[in-house]
């Protein structure tokens, strides 16, 4: 950090004035925001993300008037041995305020949090080494790098290559999936290690500095911070990264689970037309043997079973009307009144995996919460698929008992003791949502159920 250095009398002999160091600090912290939001703009925002924003934004401001109002009395009372141990004491609680602020702002779990703050704020640290070690050439060449014009033009080209090439070889590979399913305590203890190894290492080379140290072991310490920033980068992309492919082995291993349950399913359903049909030939034999006249509860008996097995439907997309007609023979066998009014073809733009996979979850969902009911004019699915205001709008409706739980991400929680291999479902919708630009939401009022998608149409 290079803000302070002159607030804490590193440079005894500095003629910046305190128009300059309160520039300096606004810099610095520009460059630690800066530095991680490269990480965390793929984060979701809060809800009052602007008035939150603001109240931070207001705080920075002030934070170099208050230091600038502190600086002649910094200067008189505090010695080099104790501004160094403030700097170090003042770095380190900054690093705390930053993984605090990014959980303000952002919806962020407490590890995505410290990642993006322990990243963020080593790729300012680099800059600003990278700016020290750039002043000590100019100051041995008889340039003075104090100079204001000269300090924050130099300070802002480390800030701006640096922040280039973290984005280029580390920010630009991490997406929102992987910044969101971060779940390593691995990350705490980067806290420490970014304290030690790169703030602590970093005081250390300034009071060096301060105390007039030769030039080449200067240089030679800040190679080594330099290794040391980038070394705690890629250790921290490790994480990430192995973090990365234990949640895609588990999404794996969900998506295998919920294909097993499909096909489990659609055996069931074949079992039951088979014993059905095997039903409906005795009956039949039995009319025609019989020689009697048939009588109209017999006939209306048969039609309603019959009418079971004529329950396709028609919605002008034949990925829709596979998964609906399953799904409403579903409903039949257990007595669940299925309504649908879908537009079909407002879902040509989805391919028909993902519709499958879309109102298969919506529809499962819906059928176990109205299958406990035991009241049967509750037990009722309402689906609608239509298009709305330049979208295809899909509204699925049901009643339910109990409570519904929501997780961090303000999905519903599966209601299976087992959390591991159940409550996928929803996240699978809210991710098919997202493929297509669009929007997901779902609602649990007064034992009603809602659940709603926006997708543009192309």
């Amino acid at each position: 950090m290079g803000e302070l250095t002159v607030w804490l009398g590193t440079y005894s002999n500095a003629t910046a004035g305190p128009l300059a160091q309160g520039s300096s600090t606004v810099i610095t912290l520009f460059a630690v925001v800066a530095g991680i939001m490269l990480f965390s703009h793929r984060l979701p925002t809060r809800t009052n993300y602007a008035a939150r924003l603001a109240a931070i934004v207001f705080a920075c401001f002030c934070t170099p008037a208050v230091m600038t109002m502190l600086a002649p009395l910094a200067s008189i009372t505090i010695t080099p041995a104790v501004g160094y141990v403030a700097m170090f004491v003042c770095y380190s609680l900054l690093l705390c305020v930053c993984v605090l602020v990014v959980r303000a702002v952002r919806e962020a779990s407490a590890w995505s949090a410290m990642f993006c703050a322990t990243a963020g704020y080593t790729i300012q640290n680099l800059a600003s080494g990278t700016m020290e070690f750039v002043a000590r050439q100019l100051r041995e060449v008889g340039v003075d790098p104090t100079q204001p014009g000269i300090y924050l033009t130099m300070y802002l080209l480390c800030i701006c290559a640096v922040l280039l090439g973290a984005w280029w070889f580390l920010a630009r590979h991490i997406d929102s999936d992987g910044l969101a399913h971060i779940d390593s305590h691995s990350l705490a203890f980067m806290m420490p290690v970014v304290c030690v190894c790169i703030i602590g290492f970093d005081v250390m080379i300034k009071a060096m500095d301060g105390a007039g140290v030769g030039i080449a072991f200067s240089v030679l310490l800040r190679l080594f911070h330099a290794m040391a920033c980038v070394g705690t980068l890629w250790v921290e992309y490790q994480i990430l990264f192995r973090s990365q492919l234990e949640h895609e082995r588990q999404v794996t291993e969900r998506l295998l689970a919920e294909h097993d349950r499909q096909l489990r399913l659609s055996r069931e359903n074949i079992d039951a037309i088979n014993v059905k049909c095997h039903d409906l030939r005795h009956q039949i034999r039995s009319l025609a043997d019989g020689g009697a006249v048939v009588s109209g509860d017999a006939l209306a008996d048969l039609a309603r079973e019959v009418r079971v097995y004529d329950s396709s439907v028609k919605t002008g997309n034949e990925a829709l009307d596979t998964i609906l007609t399953e799904k409403r023979l579903v409903c039949e066998g257990r007595d669940i009144t299925l309504t649908c009014i879908a537009d079909g073809e407002a879902l040509a733009m989805m391919a028909p995996a993902d519709i499958y996979s879309l109102f298969g979850n919506a529809l499962d969902n819906a059928i176990e919460a109205v299958s406990a009911l035991a009241d049967p004019k509750r037990r009722s699915i309402t689906l609608v698929v239509r298009r709305a205001m330049g979208c295809a709008s899909v509204h699925v409706e049901n009643f339910f008992d109990g409570e519904v739980r929501e997780g961090p991400d303000k999905l519903p929680l599966t209601s299976k003791k087992d959390q591991v291999n159940h409550g996928f479902g929803t996240r699978s919708m809210q991710a098919v949502a997202q493929r297509y630009g669009g929007t997901f939401s779902a609602v649990a009022d007064a034992g009603t159920f809602r659940l709603d998608l926006m997708l543009p149409l192309e």
